[in-house]
């Protein structure tokens, strides 16, 4: 479930910037539990902050939807749908999430108990939410590399307490 509240962050964050856009994405998640990386790509489409699709071509037949509150997947050919207005937990890691792509990342931290930091790298603009103390689930450190120019992320990093990191880039950028 994370990898795809993780994958909601990435889309609502491009919401946040233009009524449509489109990406290619790839993905690398360190498993520190295995000392492995997972890796897979494909191709995403954000019609609104409640409204996107995540079709992977590798693994080929993954996805990740959101619609409103609705969230459906295919993950290696286990579906779900999550309705995070009845799943507290979920509902939580969604709201996190959005604050942080809709650029209300100061509520994010405050929800969280995290402490924030913007800095600026060249042509972008990194936001890097860091929790205050350990907890049994959620995110130790998100980490946000928007454009400064349409403030679109061009990569993200999410550290869970666990030691996974999943990493996010995205390429070939087309806001409508």
């Amino acid at each position: 479930m994370k990898k795809l509240l993780t994958i909601v962050v990435l889309f609502l964050t491009f919401a946040a910037s233009a009524q449509t856009v489109t990406s290619h994405f790839t993905e690398s998640k360190f498993i520190k539990a295995s000392g492995k990386t997972v890796t897979a790509e494909g191709d995403l489409k954000l019609f609104s902050a409640d409204k996107m699709e995540m079709n992977y071509t590798n693994p080929a037949g993954d996805y990740f939807r959101i619609d409103g509150k609705m969230m459906s997947m295919n993950i290696r050919g286990k579906k779900s749908v999550v309705d995070t207005e009845k799943n507290a937990v979920m509902r939580a890691q969604r709201n996190t999430l959005m604050n942080c792509v809709t650029g209300n990342w100061k509520q994010a931290a405050t929800d969280n108990n995290a402490e924030s930091a913007v800095s600026e790298k060249g042509s972008n603009k990194v936001v890097t939410l860091s929790a205050k103390k350990t907890a049994p689930r959620g995110y130790s450190k998100i980490v946000i590399t928007y454009r400064k120019s349409d403030n679109i992320p061009v990569e993200l990093v999410f550290e869970e307490f666990n030691g996974t990191v999943t990493t996010y880039k995205m390429s070939n950028i087309v806001k409508k």
